[in-house]
């Protein structure tokens, strides 16, 4: 009962997806054999991903039915409150340790997702980018890859075909996890009238789609391996590859709120994992 209740609290308080940012910020840092970042800018990450999902959750009011996340945020205000507290806190303390492109990237992500979530848009009833299902998608997957890949080494120097294909491969993934969190999600999006790709598409095709995108990644992982021989990267890539493969298939017809915020999103923890014990033991 115990294990339970602290699996929910370290998903539905969020703590959990900051730990899986960081962690990612950590793998690109890796796979460019370039130098971690100091601990000030993982703070931030994490409190800044503290802050985002917490305001969110905390103003939700509709989810989908008997959904165990939206009732733990309605008990549990007041550890909203303290979790965005803390998170305000790391992100003011690890400013004053950043340089100037990393505040140049800041306001552009910051543009982005006010963009994402105010009323802003001059485009009819739908003022928001989380309102168009599409751009909502794609929007989301760039952000979480900008933040990853981009911003942990946004002041060092590094091969630009790497980070290409390393950022495109970091999208596609995100791309992926997101596609299932709107599959689960589709009826609540077709009520509200947001066309995400599985309205548009159907769910059957939606989960095809996400095959294909999972075999691009591999193909990615092979290309890269191509150019760098890193036996450690392309065990992590494709491991990676083969769990996401069987959670996707898990993932038809469960909408257990545990499974999507610490199993799917787990994936990314997974792979960092993969990277840094590959990285740090093979040769």
């Amino acid at each position: 009962m115990f294990g339970k209740k602290l699996i929910e609290f370290l998903c539905f308080s969020s703590i959990f997806i900051g730990l899986c940012a960081v962690a990612m910020c950590i793998e690109t840092n890796l796979l460019l054999h370039l130098p971690l970042n100091g601990i000030s800018f993982y703070g931030f990450v994490f409190g800044a991903t503290l802050i985002q999902y917490n305001v969110h959750y905390f103003i939700k009011k509709t989810a989908n039915q008997d959904s165990a996340r939206l009732s733990w945020s309605q008990r549990n205000k007041n550890v909203h409150r303290i979790l965005l507290l803390i998170g305000l806190v790391l992100v003011l303390t690890s400013l004053f340790n950043f340089h100037l492109s990393h505040y140049l990237f800041l306001v552009l992500l910051g543009g982005i997702s006010l963009l994402y979530s105010a009323p802003l848009l001059p485009f009819g009833k739908k003022k928001r980018i989380k309102d168009y299902g599409l751009l909502k998608i794609i929007t989301l997957s760039l952000m979480w890859t900008l933040v990853t890949v981009w911003f942990p080494i946004v002041e060092s120097s590094f091969p630009i075909i790497s980070f290409q294909l390393i950022f495109l491969r970091r999208f596609i993934f995100i791309f992926i996890l997101c596609l299932l969190f709107d599959l689960r999600d589709v009826q609540i999006d077709s009520a509200e009238n947001i066309n995400t790709v599985p309205i548009i598409l159907g769910v059957p095709k939606s989960y095809s789609l996400s095959y294909i995108l999972l075999l691009v990644f591999v193909l990615l992982s092979f290309l890269q391996f191509y150019r760098i021989t890193d036996y450690a990267q392309l065990s992590a890539m494709l491991i990676s590859a083969l769990a996401t493969y069987f959670i996707i298939r898990f993932s038809k017809g469960n909408k257990n709120d545990l499974y999507y915020l610490g199993v799917v999103d787990g994936m990314m923890l997974l792979q960092a994992l993969l990277v840094i014990i590959g990285e740090s033991y093979l040769p």
